[in-house]
């Protein structure tokens, strides 16, 4: 079989080659529990090169979100509590922006019939 997340040979059953298997590991037992840079810390004492961390949080596996927007949700969230906000960001959430940041047109998540707090219209070329 291949890996889900790099495509190198995984074995005969797993689905996870060892370099991706120990990414996830290392996330599923200090995400959220660590700070990033911790976290980064942690890579670089497994030997895990930048690329090999990357593939693995930016795999798009099932149509579903990605590790990283998974990490990026925990972070939102954790700031938002912090600041007294209830976090509701979910990986989902997240996914749906970084695809409209990355669309095509450029376009964001902007509603044409969305008015400010004031009642008023948003400035011309503002959507």
């Amino acid at each position: 079989m291949r890996c889900t997340y790099c495509r190198a040979r995984a074995g005969l059953i797993r689905r996870t080659c060892a370099t991706c298997a120990r990414v996830i590991e290392i996330v599923d037992k200090s995400a959220g529990n660590v700070g990033f840079q911790t976290l980064v810390d942690i890579f670089k004492a497994e030997d895990l090169s930048q690329q090999q961390v990357d593939r693995v949080l930016d795999a798009q596996v099932g149509g579903g979100p990605t590790i990283r927007d998974r990490l990026t949700s925990q972070m939102t969230n954790a700031l938002m509590r912090g600041l007294g906000m209830p976090g509701r960001q979910s990986p989902e959430d997240v996914r749906r922006v970084r695809e409209s940041m990355n669309g095509a047109s450029g376009q964001g998540t902007y509603t044409p019939n969305f008015h400010n707090s004031q009642g008023q219209e948003p400035p011309t070329g503002a959507h």
